[in-house]
């Protein structure tokens, strides 16, 4: 591990300091035109060394020693690489995006020979090919454009990313009426078919595996503010779940100033054996940002996630997304954070920064992988941050305080008599040096202290400090 550290501050010394995930690395591209497509070529490489110490919060080895990230499970030193390769066109009323990519934490197997060639569900490939990430068709008709495929699509990416942001498959509409847009999805999150019971030989189950989310947004500029109203409907069979998201979310700049605000209300309701629970709960987000010169240019803001108070009630009042986004936000989102991991011992999701696989991962109602709880505790997050650039430098730091919101149902399902509320702190720091438009090196150093909400439901041994540190090397063309 001491080499590992070594490695870390040779880089940082070699550069005088290094970088965040949010430099604009440019691109150039390779372009080739008939008389009427135009199809262009553009490409990323990013190689992030990673080096981790407690990630679970204790000097011992535990189960919950690890994270996950989107090239796989990490350890006390490994290394993410994502490559792309994409093409995007157009011609007469229509355009396309294609990226394929490789995302994997760096081993032989993975990079060379695939993961497990021997195992039937195994292909035997993985780094070394290269799958489609992205994809998008567009037809347009003009008053309104069709659109297929699985590149990425929000509902609230620009402020709180409380409820959707991904890539799923869908197929939808976009189109404008006067200064405002709109787009309308269907999106297949899950259309899964496994063998039944065993009540029939060969009798297959094609419906209740399945979750399909039908979502509309409208974007109206009022003044220098965007409001954005959206809606969602989680028909979530996997679940048994019926859930409608009501929303909006708005941002602007006034001057020197860019506020952002979102809030969100989930009310549905949900089967458990015999029972119908209602599901009502409420999330929200705030922020403000200031220019104030180009080095220093701060902002504060936080998060509302309803928790569940009592898991015997009959109802389910935890606020559970389609997928939290939170990772890519505009304001504390930060690739190489800590917290926009999954997180075991925090019971965190991949890309957000609420602990709502707490109170049973798969028994709730939405997340990544439908995996949140109905029991969650939900969060409450205050930050502040700065961020600015000078000449090829540029940073991003920030700190935030997280509470659980409601504890009782985890109470209740873990057998414990109280639980604080007191989450931990996290501080960031990213540095970056931007050699040219094709070329950076950063690095993302963060620290995540555990507060008694986790001593409480872990043990007294899980409060040592966890400590993150990313090394970012980026290639763009």
């Amino acid at each position: 591990m001491k080499k590992a550290w070594m490695a870390v501050f040779l880089v940082m010394g070699l550069l005088g300091a290094s970088a965040p995930a949010e430099a604009k690395m440019g691109s150039g591209k390779v372009s080739a035109k008939s008389s009427d497509v135009d199809i262009q070529i553009f490409g990323s490489l990013k190689t992030y060394p990673t080096f981790l110490t407690n990630s679970d919060f204790n000097d011992d080895a535990t189960a919950f020693d690890r994270i996950l990230d989107e090239g796989g499970w990490m350890d006390s030193a490994s290394v993410r690489n994502e490559a792309r390769l994409g093409f995007s066109g157009e011609g007469p009323s229509w355009r396309f995006l294609m990226i394929l990519e490789a995302d994997f934490t760096y081993s032989k197997a993975n990079a060379d020979r695939g993961a497990n060639s021997t195992d039937p569900k195994d292909s035997g490939f993985t780094g070394e090919d290269f799958g489609i990430e992205k994809l998008e068709f567009v037809y347009d008709f003009g008053p309104l454009a069709l659109q297929t495929g699985w590149q990425t699509k929000a509902l609230d990416i620009r402020t709180g990313g409380l409820v959707y942001g991904d890539d799923h498959p869908y197929i939808g509409f976009t189109g404008k009426f006067g200064d405002a847009s709109w787009e309308a999805l269907y999106l297949t999150v899950q259309d899964d078919i496994d063998p039944d019971d065993g009540e029939m030989i060969n009798k297959w189950d094609s419906d209740t595996l399945d979750w399909r989310v039908y979502s509309g947004k409208v974007n109206v500029p009022v003044g220098g503010l965007t409001v954005s109203p959206f809606y969602a409907f989680s028909d979530n069979e996997d679940r048994r779940a019926d859930v409608h998201y009501l929303g909006a979310e708005a941002f602007g700049t006034f001057g020197n100033f860019t506020p952002r605000a979102e809030i969100a209300y989930a009310v549905g309701d949900k089967d458990v054996g015999d029972d119908n629970r209602d599901i009502g709960a409420l999330a929200a987000f705030a922020a403000l940002e200031m220019k104030v010169v180009p080095l220093f240019n701060p902002y504060l803001g936080g998060y509302y996630v309803q928790g569940d108070d009592d898991a015997d009630d009959g109802d389910i009042n935890a606020f559970n997304p389609v997928t939290n986004i939170s990772r890519y936000t505009s304001v504390f989102g930060m690739e190489n954070a800590f917290i926009y991991r999954y997180i075991p011992v925090l019971g965190s999701h991949l890309y957000s920064n609420v602990p709502d696989l707490l109170g049973g991962a798969g028994n709730g109602y939405g997340g990544i992988g439908n995996s949140a709880s109905a029991n969650s505790p939900g969060m409450m997050s205050v930050g502040v941050g700065s961020k600015g650039a000078h000449d090829k430098w540029s940073y991003k730091t920030q700190f935030m305080y997280y509470w659980l919101e409601e504890t009782g149902a985890l109470e209740d399902v873990e057998g414990i008599d109280d639980i604080g509320s007191d989450l931990g702190w996290e501080w960031d720091l990213q540095l970056v040096y931007q050699f040219n438009k094709y070329f950076s090196i950063g690095n993302v150093f963060a620290l995540f202290d555990p507060g008694n909400a986790v001593q409480d439901l872990r043990g007294d041994d899980f409060d040592d400090t966890a400590i993150l540190d990313t090394i970012e090397l980026k290639w763009s063309f």
